[in-house]
């Protein structure tokens, strides 16, 4: 299982909010107009970018 971040939900036009509730800063953005990256070696797959992310852009995949 992972979380991927869905480019068609996603507006892309802002700093990623969800950035801040990873407890593990497995989430990165290159700059404020990119799509949010999650890093797979660190995300422990919580959801709270799930439950945080008022686009519901971020997935859970197999």
């Amino acid at each position: 299982m992972k979380i991927i971040v869905n480019p068609q939900k996603c507006p892309q036009n802002h700093s990623c909010p969800s950035i801040a509730v990873c407890p593990k800063n497995a989430i990165t953005q290159r700059d404020i107009r990119s799509l949010p990256m999650i890093d797979d070696a660190k995300c422990i797959v919580c959801g709270k970018c799930i439950r945080f992310c008022p686009k519901n852009a971020f997935e859970k995949v197999p």
